[in-house]
Order: structure tokens, then C-alpha cells, then sequence
């Protein structure tokens, strides 16, 4: 019995690890020009605001943190999926960040309650959220960026 619990853990703990490296790898994609620059001056996004607050040493405030980054996950999350003119499904990397985003979210409460950390979740969130953000300005970036911002302000 304890052999077969122990190799559970075993196994999700290397499940997990896996997901992680697996992520890490993807947000080191390279994209060829700074596209998340154009998607926040359009789209207003809070997560560079909350990611700088998050580094300073002062205190953030935990409760309009964790909204902002929902409020940014769901914006670029629907316009990723609705985005492309093909209407092709996301990529592999982006469903997967989707999910390990998710993940790390709901985490979020717990490293808050016990003081795990929880800055450097928040500075892991942002940096997927601007994989988000890059990956949302290539999709558009054949010219379709008029046609989001009028279906956004209507």
C-alpha cells in the first residue's frame, strides 16, 4: 500500500515537473518583433502595471492584483480564439499555457494565505500574459487590427 502511494506521488510530482519545463520552454519562444507593445496600447491591459508592482519591494494590493490578471487572461483568451480569420484552433503551446495559467490562478489564494511566494507567481502569470499578448499581435499583424478595435469599442 505504501509502495503504490508513494509511486503516485512520484509520478505526479514528474507530471507536474514536466508541464512546467514544458511551459518554460514555450514562453522562451522568440517572437520576431515586440508585438505585445501595439496589444496593450489597444486593448489597455493591466498585467505591466501589475507585474512592476509585483517586483517593487513595497506591498501590492492582493485582491485588484488577482482581478487584473483574470480580467487580462479572459481579454486575451477570447481574442486569441476569435482572433484568426482561418478560425484554426490554438496552438498546442497556447492551450497548454492556457491551462497552466489556470493552474497557477487558482494556486494563487494559497501562496497568498500562507506567504509562498506569491510575487513571483504573479511575475510568472504576467510573463504568460504577454506570451498571450505577442501571440495575439502575430495572429493580427497581417492587418486586422482596425477590424478588433472597432469590434471592441462597439
Amino acid at each position: 500500500m505504501f509502495m503504490s502511494i508513494l509511486v503516485l506521488a512520484v509520478s505526479a510530482a514528474l507530471f507536474f515537473f514536466y508541464v512546467q519545463i514544458v511551459c518554460e520552454k514555450a514562453l522562451r519562444r522568440e517572437f520576431s518583433h515586440p508585438y505585445f507593445k501595439q496589444v496593450l496600447q489597444s486593448l489597455q491591459l493591466e498585467y505591466p502595471q501589475l507585474c512592476k508592482s509585483a517586483a517593487s519591494d513595497g506591498r501590492f494590493n492582493y485582491s485588484s492584483t488577482l482581478l487584473g490578471l483574470k480580467c487580462d487572461f479572459f481579454t486575451l483568451k477570447y481574442l486569441l480564439r476569435n482572433s484568426d480569420p482561418a478560425r484554426r484552433p490554438l496552438a498546442r503551446s497556447q492551450k497548454l499555457l492556457i491551462l497552466y495559467f489556470q493552474g497557477l490562478l487558482m494556486l494563487l489564494p494559497l501562496r497568498h494565505a500562507f506567504r509562498m511566494n506569491e510575487k513571483k507567481a504573479v511575475m510568472k502569470l504576467s510573463a504568460i500574459l504577454q506570451f498571450f499578448a505577442n501571440s495575439l499581435g502575430e495572429t493580427l499583424s497581417g492587418g486586422s487590427y482596425a477590424e478588433v478595435q472597432s469590434s471592441l469599442q462597439s
